[in-house]
């Protein structure tokens, strides 16, 4: 995606000012980041939040687009990650799998290279990445959808977007000619970006795009043709998972999720194997991961890394630096070291008072 350097590269405006309303504007925004949350944030105007679940450094690479009211952006990853969230309001979507390495599933729908789906609103999504993918993404409001379907006499242009859950979508020759025209897109915008700053440029690139994204969804959805996971087995995973962060202040155990639950070990054992590839024993240790992580991200000078550890649950430290250092690829005194302040415990990692010799 020519994100070769670590960082960020906007163009025309602040990075955070892309558009939401109509406008003669052009912004394209690229960017590598080796941290889940930053990259999580980069997405303008989208509300989502990233668990990483595998081992390993993190990698992202963004390159995100609007041309005037239309989002166009592109997202590769390296490591399993839970996305959630939502859109922005009113939003159609229609995602395109360029590539993918691994097991993941898009709401309970299995994900593999060249998959696609679309949603509309309302805009919720839950993603299992594979642990490397790379997908664009097509955003358009709703009213855009309406807008046009009046001009040419489709009233049922805006209802098709009008329903809950996503739909994956049939393998169709629009299908494959849209996935053409987004390819052939990004190559244009690493070698010379500068035609769509001229709003005939960017008028012909969007007018084309809808056509191929009307024409790809139009009688192209699947619904329950390819397995999804048991609505049964997501809700109560969704519930789960809806427990553990309404409870982050007291770390817990798959005995609590059973008895909150009202389930076996063995049926949480197997619903979260089947909607998120892990275990709840591995749910809960990458959650409680994320959170020291996030801590250590914003630390005050006076924090010790003992004390934010011990509030997750971790009580042996050196197990936990070791599984800190397995899931991020870096210890969490490095980690802590980059948050914005001025002073640092002598021994970070331990969370002790400096030391001092004799005489001193």
């Amino acid at each position: 995606m020519g994100c070769a350097k670590s960082g960020d590269d906007a163009r025309q405006w602040g990075a955070d000012e892309a558009p939401r309303t109509s406008g003669e504007r052009f912004h394209l925004h690229r960017g590598h980041r080796r941290d889940a949350d930053e990259h999580a944030e980069a997405l303008r105007h989208w509300d989502q939040r990233y668990e990483q679940l595998s081992s390993g450094p993190f990698e992202g690479w963004l390159t995100d687009v609007w041309l005037d009211e239309v989002q166009v952006f592109r997202e590769r990853t390296r490591q399993v990650v839970l996305q959630t969230g939502r859109s922005w309001p009113d939003a159609c979507i229609v995602g395109l799998v360029q590539g993918a390495e691994g097991d993941g599933s898009f709401c309970g729908h299995p994900l593999e290279a060249g998959s696609a789906f679309a949603f509309g609103t309302p805009g919720e999504f839950s993603l299992r990445t594979p642990a490397r993918l790379d997908v664009v993404g097509i955003a358009v409001p709703l009213d855009a959808i309406r807008r046009r379907g009046d001009r040419t006499g489709d009233d049922a242009a805006a209802d098709r977007w009008d329903r809950s859950g996503a739909d994956l979508l049939r393998e169709t020759e629009a299908l494959a000619a849209l996935n053409t025209y987004v390819r052939h897109f990004f190559e244009m915008l690493d070698r010379d970006a500068s035609p769509f700053d001229h709003q005939e440029a960017r008028r012909t690139f969007v007018t084309s795009l809808l056509d191929g994204v009307e024409a790809a969804v139009e009688g192209a959805r699947l619904r329950d043709t390819v397995p999804a996971s048991s609505p049964a087995r997501s809700a109560l995973v969704g519930r789960a998972r809806e427990f553990i962060a309404g409870h982050c202040a007291a770390p817990m155990t798959v005995a609590d999720l059973c008895a909150e639950l009202g389930s076996s070990r063995r049926t949480l054992q197997y619903c979260f194997q089947e909607v998120l590839g892990v275990s709840p024993v591995q749910y809960l240790r990458a959650v409680r991961l994320n959170g020291v992580r996030r801590e250590l991200k914003t630390a005050g000078g006076t924090a010790r890394i003992g004390d934010i550890a011990a509030r997750w649950g971790f009580w042996h430290l050196g197990q936990f630096s070791l599984d800190y250092r397995r899931m991020f690829g870096e210890r969490p005194s490095d980690t802590l070291r980059r948050a914005p302040v001025t002073a640092r415990p002598a021994n970070p990692d331990l969370g002790g008072q400096p030391k001092t010799g004799k005489g001193s």
